[in-house]
């Protein structure tokens, strides 16, 4: 080739130029369609970048995590990272990109969806009627009411199961978003622990209870009878303050002693202590002429300490009010009449009290003036409950 020629193909070499392409991006890790949960640690995002003209350090990199943006460094091999803190997102689906821009304005870019789960956690369940510590008469309808709520399972997915620790499972039940409705007319006699259990989609289980007691319906006697009580026609003759067999909140009970020579229905009387334990009762209770009168925290033997007979129940609180509870210090128990009237009063302290045993009145001291002297008083010997502790309920008391 000529001088001139090969000089011609040099200069036509020198004039070629590259097409500039697009930096490489590829996001390694977490691989698509993973999922991650709130509560378990951070998310590591891992992608690889490379240019033909750029080093991966000179490149413009920029991640974008739903809406907001995050600029990013590549190390010499061209690796990025970004950790993320699930529990600073939404739970769902998410999405993340990582893109690239080199010197010549070329842009690349990669993403990667993954899922992003609530926190682990039981579902909330509340039950909202009735009344914790509601009284019913047999047969009667009750409506029981709840609501639970989870942060991973919407609230038509989740499971709801009634129960009655003496009746088993109740059926029945109506379901839908989150709520719950039971009717039923079918409980047994005694005092029920009624739960509301709930499962999630996580097998996750959650449960509100509440107690409701069903009395037995005192058989009435015709109404020109029954006569209003005066101060001294009911007297309290034996208490069990603090049993040990079972919880004071199960195990309490008190009699009374009808000395009038006439029925007395005291439904709407109240007892109450000197601050503020308070309880109304508002079922038919008729203590008959001259006999005792039984009337427990809980009517069921089986949880109560092996009481039997209990003839009605009081609701014996936690927290006030309402509700009865006897003071294992010492207190004060008093029966008062609707219209304000007081019929019979104890006040007792702490060295009255006896552990693991009932105390009542001398038989002999049975009245409204006997009953006032803490001296008539006295433990009990004899066992009547299958629970084993000293105590005659709705029997004549063990003489002092």
């Amino acid at each position: 080739m000529s001088p001139l020629l090969l000089l011609l193909a040099c200069n036509n070499d020198q004039g070629i130029t590259m097409i500039p392409e697009p930096p490489v991006v590829d996001i390694t890790s977490p691989l698509g369609a993973e999922e991650f949960r709130q509560g378990q640690g951070a998310i590591l995002v891992q992608a690889v970048v490379s240019d033909s003209r750029d080093a991966p350090g000179d490149l413009d990199l920029t991640w974008t995590v739903g809406e907001n943006e995050l600029e990013a460094q590549a190390d010499d091999l061209g690796a990025v990272f970004l950790e993320l803190d699930p529990d600073l997102l939404q739970p769902g689906p998410q999405t993340v990109s990582l893109s690239a821009l080199d010197s010549d304005g070329e842009l690349g870019w990669d993403s990667v969806d993954f899922l992003v789960w609530g926190p682990l956690g039981a579902p909330l369940v509340e039950i909202t009627d009735p009344a914790d510590g509601s009284a019913w008469l047999p047969a009667t309808s009750i409506t029981f009411q709840g609501q639970a709520s989870d942060v991973t399972t919407p609230a038509d997915e989740l499971v709801f199961a009634w129960e009655s620790d003496l009746d088993g499972p109740l059926a029945g039940a109506v379901t839908a978003d989150g709520r719950s409705v039971l009717v039923t007319s079918t409980l047994s006699l005694g005092s029920h622990l009624v739960t509301l259990t709930v499962v999630d989609g996580d097998g996750e289980i959650g449960s509100d209870s509440i107690t409701v007691h069903v009395a037995k319906e005192e058989e009435k006697t015709k109404k020109e009878e029954e006569e209003d009580a005066e101060p001294g026609d009911l007297v309290l003759s034996e208490l069990m303050v603090n049993p040990q067999v079972v919880e004071d909140t199960e195990g309490e009970w008190f009699e009374l002693y009808n000395t009038a020579g006439y029925d007395i229905q005291i439904q709407g009387y109240t007892l109450r202590d000197e601050d503020y334990d308070t309880w109304v009762i508002d079922v038919p209770m008729s203590i008959p002429a001259h006999s005792y009168y039984l009337v427990c925290a809980d009517l069921n033997p089986n949880t109560n300490g092996g009481v039997e007979g209990c003839d009605a129940w009081f609701y014996r609180s936690e927290l006030p009010p309402p509700g009865m509870a006897f003071g294992n210090n010492g207190d004060e128990v008093i029966l008062v009449r609707p219209d304000g009237v007081e019929i019979d009063r104890l006040v007792y302290d702490d060295a009255w009290v006896e552990d693991a045993a009932a105390v009542g009145v001398d038989p002999d001291h049975l009245d409204h003036v006997g009953n006032d002297d803490m001296g008539n008083w006295c433990p009990q010997r004899t066992v009547v409950t299958w629970g084993g502790e000293p105590g005659t309920p709705g029997f004549e008391n063990d003489p002092c």
